[in-house]
């Protein structure tokens, strides 16, 4: 069994003054057996710290890590069974393709015989095996990943360890490297840990996101999980591209209704009419400060709604038009921010065009601007 288990993990570093900066902050964390987990968070959150500390190349402050029923706080990085890829692939360049799949393995004294086995294998999994005798300088820069990720696999070690490993690929070659590390998972059924700060890569590749920042976890849960039930603001804003917009308020009774007001000082407010749902996350901050969010996705242009509400519509200036082919980002202006919608593109919108839009309040969230929580 290859369980990782974090329990109160802690790393901090002290610079020359004997300040003492914490960069993970008593973290607990499960990941399952055969399991993919994306770290995913924005830099300096802590994810490759806490990903190196799980390898041993960081010396851990205080808590546990263990793997398997093993603590390897004190366990030498070879000795974990661990392997580990790097973003910047750390291919030897005098070395062909075979010889770096195979280093790891000569360094462990491994038969002959074994070892072109196993290296012949891996190169049959990454489609490799007509670039075995070429050097690196050979290669294109996700034929050398894929080089990296073979010697990896050729260690048959119980966790698979990924540092931002397609950070240094063009957009192309990233979408296809990651849809064949999602097969590489299917197919050898280990272990794997994965740190990304693209939001997108987590949420193809990972059977559960755990997202950081400034040192802690945010929230662990499925993909479609963060998507739909964030448990706070920095998820809902993190997780979706464009991002969740937000919109600053107070809720207020208006003709036995809830309503949001926008806070616009003085100005024309965004005011939203609460359905059933939200009026019931809501009744107890009536008179008080709340945030209202809403994905672009879920603002439509109410020419393409069948059957209108008027009371979950609002009308904004057009401030960026940006067509994206099947749909439009249609950027407004509010005189309070700005906000995102996401629609199809059978209209062109103009500069400054005023546009009624219809929100999908079923796919609202409400969150209380103090804590930065979801209301549940």
């Amino acid at each position: 069994m290859a369980e990782v288990t974090l329990k109160n993990l802690v790393k901090e570093y002290r610079d020359d003054k004997r300040t003492t900066f914490r960069a993970v902050k008593g973290i607990n964390l499960e990941i399952r057996d055969r399991e993919f987990m994306v770290l995913v968070g924005p830099s300096g959150c802590g994810k490759s710290t806490s990903l190196r500390m799980i390898a041993g190349l960081e010396d851990i402050t205080d808590g546990e890590i263990s793997i398997g029923d093993r603590v390897v706080n004190d366990v030498q990085p070879k000795d974990r069974d661990i392997a580990m890829v790097f973003q910047n692939y750390a291919l030897y360049p005098h070395m062909t393709v075979f010889d770096n799949m195979a280093f790891g393995l000569k360094l462990l004294k491994y038969p002959r015989d074994e070892i072109k086995k196993r290296v012949d294998d891996a190169a049959d999994i990454l489609g490799l095996e007509s670039m075995l005798d070429r050097k690196p300088k050979q290669l294109s820069g996700g034929q050398r990943q894929r080089v990296a990720v073979g010697r990896a696999i050729v260690r048959k070690p119980k966790v698979f360890l990924f540092d931002e490993p397609l950070s240094n690929l063009d957009a192309k070659m990233r979408v296809q490297m990651r849809t064949e590390i999602s097969k590489l998972h299917a197919r050898l059924n280990a272990t794997m840990i994965y740190v990304t700060h693209d939001q997108v890569e987590a949420m193809t590749m990972g059977d559960r996101i755990c997202v950081m920042k400034d040192g802690n976890i945010m929230q662990v849960a499925e993909p479609l999980d963060l998507y739909n039930r964030p448990e706070n603001m920095f998820t809902a804003g993190f997780i979706g591209s464009p991002p969740m917009n937000f919109f600053y308020g107070q809720v207020v009774p208006e003709g036995g209704r809830l309503v949001f007001v926008e806070k616009n000082d003085g100005n024309a407010p965004i005011r939203i009419t609460l359905d059933d749902r939200l009026a019931r996350l809501a009744k107890n901050y009536e008179g008080k400060s709340i945030v209202f969010g809403i994905r672009p996705e879920d603002i439509s242009d109410a020419l393409m709604v069948t059957h209108i509400d008027e009371s979950r519509c609002l009308t904004a200036k057009v401030d960026v038009s940006e067509p994206m082919g099947a749909e439009t980002y249609l950027y407004f202006d509010t005189t309070a921010h700005s906000f995102i919608a996401r629609v199809h593109s059978e209209h062109k919108f103009d500069f400054g065009q005023q546009v009624k839009v219809s929100l999908d309040l079923e796919k609202a969230h409400l969150f209380d601007p103090e804590t930065e929580d979801v209301l549940k």
